[in-house]
């Protein structure tokens, strides 16, 4: 069993993890507002973890260690990482047609990062390009769920991804910046995206990879559905304006 420890974390409000679709006309929908760099970030203290977060097989154990290691590597060489979380609007179609466009709405805001990162992309080595480990993510329902809203957008699936940026970048702002400044962009032409969060990750790696990980590591989504790692092969980069 670990010691207690004083070191804290970043983590997503519990508001925005189950975020409810509340099938409003399109006039009176929720807007797509990221969190400002600028906006107070609440530090949470070592959760208490649910059992089976504590007794993991072996590959379970390498899976986050090695995540983490890739995430430890970058930031020693002066990368920022941040905790993104992005809420979808309604999608159409069973849990596997969901969760494909949703990481395809995920690989398209990448796309659209990364030449904001750097001008030309594709010249690059895929070791200095932004990268994005991520999975698809359901709420994790309290006993007492009398205060629950019965009707969740698309089940409550949402997205987590841990996004490094390098140093050197295009990029002069904040990535939490960047999403609010180019909120329209990301969003999509069919506006399929309702919201992006982004918080910086100040320490604790290892347990907000296991945060990001948690459906998959609780088999309650498989890791060939749910996860995403970005960049992969340069033809399949989507070069944007």
């Amino acid at each position: 069993m670990r010691a207690a420890s004083s070191r804290i974390w970043f983590t997503v409000p519990n508001n925005l993890q189950a975020d409810y679709c509340s099938h409003l006309p399109d006039d009176r929908q929720p807007t797509y507002k990221p969190l400002k760099a600028s906006e107070e970030l609440k530090p949470v203290h070592k959760p208490d973890y649910p059992e089976y977060y504590r007794y993991r097989s072996q590959s379970q154990t390498d899976l986050v260690d090695g995540y983490t290691r890739l995430v430890t590597d970058r930031i020693n060489e002066g990368w920022s990482c941040h905790l993104v979380t992005i809420l979808f609007s309604q999608l159409p179609g069973p849990r596997n047609a969901v969760i494909d466009r949703m990481r395809d709405e995920v690989q398209r805001v990448y796309s659209t990062l990364l030449t904001r990162v750097h001008r030309k992309p594709r010249t690059l080595s895929t070791d200095k390009l932004p990268v994005l480990v991520g999975a698809a993510d359901l709420p994790v329902y309290k006993r007492d769920r009398s205060s629950a809203p019965t009707v969740f957008c698309n089940g409550g699936l949402h997205f987590h991804a841990l996004v490094l940026v390098p140093h050197a970048s295009r990029l002069k702002e904040s990535l939490a910046d960047h999403f609010d400044r180019n909120s329209d962009l990301h969003a999509g032409s069919g506006r399929s995206i309702r919201r992006i969060d982004v918080r910086p990750v100040a320490e604790d790696h290892g347990r907000v990879v296991d945060y990001v990980l948690k459906t998959v590591l609780n088999g309650r989504l498989s890791y060939d559905d749910a996860m995403l790692v970005l960049p992969r092969a340069h033809s399949e980069l989507v070069q944007r304006a």
